[in-house]
């Protein structure tokens, strides 16, 4: 069965990589800019980007939140703990 991320991601490449033009797939991904479609707030992004952006907003990035997947404001259990 084909992963929801990866379904996301071969949709916004196909509506939006261009292979004459530059950058990656990924890149020319990152930057688009119609918000209209339903697939714009979850398109694929670099964590680099993802971090970026929240600094430009002037919010606090949590790396252990982002990579787990959390909003910022929620601790990440330690399954050690």
């Amino acid at each position: 069965m084909a992963s929801l991320k990866k379904a996301i991601e071969e949709k916004c490449k196909d509506c939006t990589y261009d292979r004459m033009s530059p950058g990656t797939w990924r890149e020319q991904v990152e930057q688009c800019n119609i918000q209209k479609c339903a697939l714009w707030p979850v398109r694929p992004m670099s964590i680099n980007t993802i971090i970026l952006k929240r600094k430009e907003r002037g919010n606090d990035v949590d790396i252990d939140a982002l990579v787990a997947g959390l909003p910022d404001d929620e601790e990440v259990a330690d399954p050690v703990a």
